[in-house]
């Protein structure tokens, strides 16, 4: 069974993982910091929050997306009959 997916939610998914993918970068950016003994290494911790911000708000525009339309319900098999 494969998952269908409408445009509008493809780009809101990409949307998600670029945000995603920036989180995770500003943690391994502190990380690194932390090891080697930045003492100002705090200063990631308000723009993790705002990455976090808006990885949930990209994640609700991509859920709701899915809602609304039931695209993700729907298999390439059904769409053939």
């Amino acid at each position: 069974m494969s998952l269908v997916y409408c445009q509008d939610a493809e780009e809101l998914l990409g949307a998600y993982g670029l945000v995603v993918h920036e989180l995770v970068c500003l943690h391994q950016e502190q990380f690194e910091s932390v090891l080697e003994g930045d003492l100002d290494s705090i200063r990631f911790d308000n723009l993790i929050h705002m990455a976090n911000q808006r990885k949930s708000e990209a994640k609700y525009a991509y859920l709701h997306n899915l809602d609304t339309h039931g695209c993700s319900t729907l298999t390439t098999d059904m769409i053939k009959k």
